[in-house]
């Protein structure tokens, strides 16, 4: 039951964690307003959410999980709880994966505006 608690937790945080990312950039660059470009390169991350991504790889990690337990010859609370640890991890690791994604994009997006991106 900890697991499920944990997971909703980690997809909660995941789907409601605005963009908020800053890469750093080389600051005699000057080709627009950076605070507006900004802005618009974390809605263009926002269309790929990281919750999306978690919740992929929780079913996936929950599937995967229970057959790994079966296969050893696990049965009833002893397979949902082998489940629920590989949705839980398979989860938290699609959420970082979805958000490392998320900031790729913003560092993309700055660099694609003439911003020399320094650092990510």
């Amino acid at each position: 039951m900890k697991g499920v608690w944990l997971l909703t937790l980690v997809l909660f945080a995941a789907g409601c964690a605005p963009v908020d990312y800053r890469p750093i950039v080389d600051s005699g660059v000057s080709r627009g307003s950076y605070e507006a470009d900004l802005a618009d390169c974390q809605q263009l991350a926002e269309r790929r959410p990281a919750a999306a991504k978690a919740a992929g790889a929780a079913t996936a990690g929950a599937a995967i999980g229970a057959l790994l337990a079966l296969a050893v010859g696990l049965r009833g609370h002893d397979v949902a709880h082998v489940a629920a640890w590989g949705a839980t991890s398979y989860g938290i690791e699609g959420g970082i994966e979805g958000s490392e994604e998320q900031r790729a994009i913003v560092s993309r997006c700055l660099a694609g505006r003439g911003y020399n991106v320094i650092a990510d």
